[in-house]
This record gives C-alpha cells, sequence and structure tokens, in this order.
C-alpha cells in the first residue's frame, strides 16, 4: 500500500499536473505553447528540485520542514513566472494565460499559508488542475475528479498530512482557479 501511496504522490504532484494540463493545452493552442509550458511549469521546476536533493540541501523530494518548502515554493512561483511572460510572449490564448497564473498564484497563496501552517500541496495542485481541465475541455475531463480523493487517501496513508491540510489544499486550487477563470470571463 506505501508503494501505491508513493506512485500517486509522484503521478499527482504539480510538475507531472502541469505536464498534463500543457501538454492537452498546447494540441489546444500551438505545440510551441504546449512545449513552453511543459517546459517552466513541469521540467524547470522538477530540475531544480533533483539538483536541491542531489546537492544535500533537500534530503528528499517532498521536505517536512516548512522553511524549506517556502525556499521550494518561492522558486516554483519564479519558474512559474517566467514561464507565464514567455507564454504571453508567444501569444499564448487567455485560456493558456489564465491556466499559467493559476500556478502563479496558487504557489505564492500555498507559500504565504506555509508560513504559519503546513497545507497540502498536492491537493492544492489537483484541486487546481481539476479546475483548469474541467475549464479547459469541458465534461470530457469529469473522470479527472478522481484524483482528488486518490491524492487525499495517498497523503493521508504515508501520514505527512491531516484531512484538513489536504481539504483546505484542495479547495484552495480550485478555488484560486475558479475565481481567476471567472475574472478573466472564462468560466
Amino acid at each position: 500500500m506505501k508503494k501505491t501511496a508513493l506512485y500517486l504522490s509522484h503521478l499527482l504532484n504539480p510538475a507531472m499536473l502541469a505536464l498534463v494540463i500543457f501538454g492537452l493545452q498546447g494540441l489546444l493552442d500551438h505545440w510551441l505553447v504546449g512545449g513552453m509550458g511543459i517546459c517552466a511549469f513541469a521540467l524547470m521546476p522538477g530540475l531544480v528540485l533533483l539538483i536541491l536533493v542531489r546537492l544535500g540541501y533537500l534530503d528528499q523530494v517532498y521536505p517536512e520542514d516548512r522553511h524549506k518548502r517556502g525556499i521550494l515554493l518561492l522558486l516554483g512561483t519564479l519558474c512559474y513566472t517566467l514561464g507565464w511572460v514567455g507564454l504571453y510572449w508567444l501569444g499564448a490564448t487567455l485560456l493558456v494565460l489564465v491556466s499559467a497564473a493559476t500556478f502563479v498564484v496558487s504557489t505564492l497563496l500555498v507559500w504565504w499559508i506555509n508560513r504559519y501552517w503546513k497545507i497540502s500541496i498536492h491537493a492544492t495542485g489537483v484541486g487546481g488542475a481539476a479546475c483548469i481541465l474541467l475549464v479547459s475541455f469541458g465534461g470530457v475531463a469529469w473522470p479527472f475528479l478522481l484524483s482528488l480523493p486518490s491524492i487525499a487517501w495517498a497523503r493521508l496513508y504515508l501520514r505527512v498530512h491531516t484531512p484538513a491540510q489536504i481539504g483546505v489544499g484542495a479547495l484552495l486550487g480550485a478555488g484560486s482557479a475558479a475565481l481567476l477563470f471567472m475574472g478573466f470571463g472564462l468560466l
């Protein structure tokens, strides 16, 4: 069971979610837009994380220490902001730009909350990804909603979060995405 929980945690982490989101949105927009999204929102943050583990700054991929989590969140925000600028420069559609902005805004909110309380980054990512995919692809994306109980189970099974940390994370991810899409008239 532990292996399954770890597998789900890796499969549903924000970098993998970005790979899916921008890969699919690249099909709707332009392959170059999808490639930029994948590079800036999946590959760059993943590479930064692996480098920090390799250099010994982090002892694991998902650190428990809130200070180290905070630094990772700020580095992720930097990657995402650079990615948003690149997407804007490429002329990405408003849908893609708001999706990218969701990553920036959600990560900054998680960073701020993380200073005081350990919120689930995984649940925030899955909540936001669910909203992005439903707005981008409509009802065909509804099966992705099954990832919410999956990641909740995995993070609880691994005993790295409480139900409140997971629930608030999922609500933050979905809520911030929904507010951004509504604010730009896409929802």
